[in-house]
């Protein structure tokens, strides 16, 4: 037994979750850069704030060190409080440092020249890590040349990294919970949306096991197209396997006569040639009949469609030919795009007897219009064919009688009556009708209505 593929329900959650997967990712991705950004640039402009209150409150000692006046950040004067402040001249030698920077062993390397800022980040001796801020001032001494100071505030990294790292743990939590979310969301929707897939698949295990004729309605508009095909299919072939048994059954009954009429002859001993050969004549004519009606589309349901135009100027020309005898003008209004489901040969035969009919009993003028028919419950147009000439026409009480097989309405031409009925007998395998009128040519005007499926 062959393994059991995987559902599409389950292939779609997959590749949904696995897309769901990589956006969540890709989003928290990019807002832990964005928060750290930030929470950078905040720390960054506390020291300078804090590098900018040093720098307007220090002042030149007597020995020429630049030390502040006052301190107003309260964190500069608490040991431990992670905030720091350092004051260098331009040999690197410290000049002031905060009281909140004794026993940190805070060494900061940057020497910017004046007007520029250097950020760096070093480590203290118990590791905690620091980032600092150094700004090159040019100081006026009184004494000639300006002393050049190094003014520094530095800040302790370890509560910028414990936020980073809570909010890192609540983008993954909320990514994760938000593709829990999602993968439940889709899982949910998709069966509820696929539910007509699922009674798809119930009405077609119903068929096969005969427990139902055809599928049912209300299918969504994506499914609708196929059950109307399926139905299509299955009526086609419930009538084709009717046709088959009607046949059968006409010919068994059919062959009663000529059987029971053999059976006499060998019983009276009168087996002559002469006497059997009518018999099996028709036989074999009651055969050839019962085989051609079997071996109609009847409704072209599983059929190609074929393009109209071109068998009809075919037969056009071909009977052109036929009856050189007198002009035929025949007139063809059919579009080029027009096609329908219909066996080519059925085609030929049946528009070839109207055409015919046309050239034998009119005047020579022949007109053949072909249109699509549309209808609601049809998934695709029914066809629409007629054929006029500028005959005597076909009288009212006549139009009926001429469909029979054998019977002429004009005893003066020749022929043998068969051609209308023959192509009643395609037109009705094919769910259609054929009826006669008068024709705008003055004539008769045969229409067929062929349906679609």
């Amino acid at each position: 037994m062959a393994a059991r593929s995987p559902s599409l329900v389950f292939r779609l959650v997959l590749a949904l979750a696995t897309v769901s997967v990589l956006l969540s990712g890709a989003a928290a991705f990019a807002l832990d850069a964005l928060f750290r950004e930030v929470a950078l640039a905040a720390r960054r402009d506390v020291l300078d704030a804090q590098v900018i209150a040093l720098i307007a409150t220090a002042e030149l000692g007597a020995d020429g060190s630049l030390v502040p006046a006052t301190i107003a950040e309260a964190r500069l004067t608490t040991p431990g409080s992670g905030l720091y402040a350092e004051i260098r001249d331009a040999t690197g030698a410290s000049a002031w440092r905060s009281p909140s920077s004794a026993g940190s062993g805070l060494r900061l390397l940057a020497q910017p020249a004046a007007g520029q800022k250097l950020y760096e980040q070093v480590a203290l001796a118990d590791g905690t890590r620091i980032l600092a801020l150094s700004l090159g001032v040019s100081w006026e001494t009184g004494r000639g040349r300006p002393a050049t100071f190094s003014i520094s505030a530095a800040e302790s990294l370890e509560p910028y990294f414990a936020e980073t790292a809570r909010v890192r743990g609540w983008l993954l939590a909320g990514a994760l919970g938000l593709m829990l979310a999602l993968v439940s969301g889709l899982y949910g929707g998709l069966k509820v949306g696929l539910k007509p897939l699922a009674r798809l698949e119930k009405e077609i295990g119903d068929v096969e096991a005969g427990r139902r004729d055809r599928l049912g309605d209300g299918w969504p508009r994506e499914l609708a197209g196929v059950t109307q095909n399926l139905n299509a299919l299955l009526e086609g072939e419930r009538a084709r396997l009717g046709r088959y048994r009607t046949t059968l059954g006409n010919l068994a009954h059919s062959l009663k006569t000529p059987i029971a009429a053999l059976k006499t002859m060998l019983g009276a001993g009168s087996l002559d040639a002469a006497a059997v050969s009518p018999q099996v004549e028709r036989m074999q004519s009651i055969v050839e009949h019962q085989l051609r009606r079997a071996v109609l589309a009847g409704g072209g349901s599983t059929l190609a469609a074929m393009p109209v135009r071109p068998p009809l100027v075919e037969l056009a020309a071909a009977l052109g030919k036929v009856y050189r005898d007198k002009p035929i003008h025949c007139e063809l209004d059919v579009p080029t795009s027009l096609s329908y489901p219909i066996e080519s040969g059925d085609f030929m035969e049946l528009a070839g007897n109207l055409l015919d009919n046309a050239c034998k009993y009119g005047g020579g003028r022949v007109l053949v219009q072909a249109r699509p028919e549309e209808r609601p419950q049809w998934r695709r147009p029914g066809l629409l064919l007629s054929v006029d000439d500028d005959g005597p026409g076909i009288s009212a009480t006549d139009r009926l009688r001429v469909l029979e097989r054998g019977v002429r309405a004009d005893e003066s031409v020749a022929g043998q009556g068969i051609g209308l009925a023959a192509t009643q007998e395609l037109v009705h395998a094919y769910g259609g009708t054929i009826e006669i009128g008068d024709s705008r040519l003055g004539g008769a005007t045969v229409r067929v209505k062929l349906p679609g499926r």
